[in-house]
Parts: C-alpha cells; sequence; structure tokens
C-alpha cells in the first residue's frame, strides 16, 4: 500500500491537548520562578500542571528540554530574522524584543534562567540549539551578507559585530545596568560604522 500524494497518515491516540501543553509550560516557569533549575523536577511540574509525569514524556525527553521550551513560549523568545538587506534594522528588528523581554517582568527571569544555564551543560547546549542557535547563526548570515554588499569592511570581524549587540543586553542584564530606551541604538552606534 503506498501513500497517495496530499495523503497524510493519521497517527493513533488522541491528539494532543492545547491547554494540557499550556499548563505544563505554565507550571515549569512557576516551579522554575520558585525553586530554581535544581528545584525542577517533571514529578513536580507534573504535579503543579495536574498532568500525569507519562504526558510531560511525551512531549520532552528531559527536564532540559523542558525548561528550554517554556521559557522559548512562556516568554515568547520566538525567532524573529529579518534580512531586509539593511544590516542596522535587521539588527534593530531582531535584538529589540530581547530588549523588551529584559525591561519587562520577564527580564527578572530570563536573568535567573542565563545564570541557571552557566551551571547546567545540559541546559545550556538544549536552549542553544532550540533557540539560540538559530539566532546566532542568522546575526553571522547578516553580517556576512553586508560585507559582500559593501556596507562593512571586508576584514570585519564577523563574530564581534555579530555577537556584540546580544552581548551588551545581556551584559546589563546581568549586571543590574539600566536598559535605557536608546541602548540598542548606542550599541549599533559603537559597532557599526
Amino acid at each position: 500500500m503506498t501513500i497517495a500524494e496530499g495523503d497524510v497518515p493519521v497517527r493513533g491516540g488522541r491528539p494532543r491537548d492545547p491547554a494540557c501543553d499550556a499548563a505544563i509550560l505554565r507550571a515549569a516557569l512557576d516551579v522554575f520562578a520558585e525553586a530554581g533549575y535544581a528545584g525542577v523536577s517533571i514529578e513536580g511540574v507534573a504535579a503543579r500542571a495536574g498532568v500525569g509525569k507519562a504526558t510531560i514524556y511525551r512531549r520532552y525527553a528531559n527536564k532540559a528540554q523542558l525548561m528550554a521550551d517554556a521559557v522559548r513560549c512562556g516568554v515568547y523568545v520566538d525567532d524573529h530574522l529579518p534580512d531586509t538587506g539593511n544590516l542596522r534594522a535587521d539588527l534593530m528588528a531582531m535584538m529589540q524584543p530581547l530588549v523588551d523581554r529584559m525591561r519587562s517582568e520577564d527580564g527578572k527571569l530570563l536573568t535567573a534562567f542565563a545564570i541557571e544555564r552557566f551551571r547546567d551543560a545540559e541546559l545550556a547546549e538544549e536552549f542553544d540549539r532550540a533557540v539560540i542557535g538559530h539566532k546566532r547563526d542568522h546575526l553571522r548570515h547578516l553580517v556576512r551578507a553586508a560585507i559582500q554588499r559593501g556596507d562593512l569592511p571586508a576584514d570585519a570581524d564577523v563574530d564581534l559585530i555579530a555577537e556584540a549587540a546580544p552581548a551588551y543586553i545581556w551584559h546589563h542584564a546581568l549586571y543590574g545596568l539600566p536598559i535605557a530606551d536608546n541602548l540598542l541604538e548606542r550599541i549599533l552606534d559603537l559597532v557599526l560604522p
């Protein structure tokens, strides 16, 4: 038997309940906010969400995957990867959501999460794979394209330029420095000619 073009095989079992997914992610963030990463357990999140452990394990292989997804979805750390041909505008569009999040109530949670990533290699690896990696690759792509267009010198340091804006923003957040309205513009004035 072959599947005709356009036919999609039907998966057995009940479809996942989006309300259950949301409850799991909210519970994970709540437990993390109360007890830090070390205090998060699949059992504790399941109890808080009102689901069984198996429900969580069907979605996530481990605690690191659960927490990376909880932060990505719960704090809306989604990929916005513009590529308009204007490096400054693209960097502004990519980095402004991070600035906005760090200035909101979510900033405390994101800062705590960043610190936990330094402490747990599995969490750092999962978050880098699931969230940061796409952005990091895209930032480098934007800088390389700007060099090819002649907007930046041929010998411009791709890695340094690509990492500068997120590094400065995170530096301000981690050290409790003010994240002023014009922080991103100041960073880009410094980094871009």
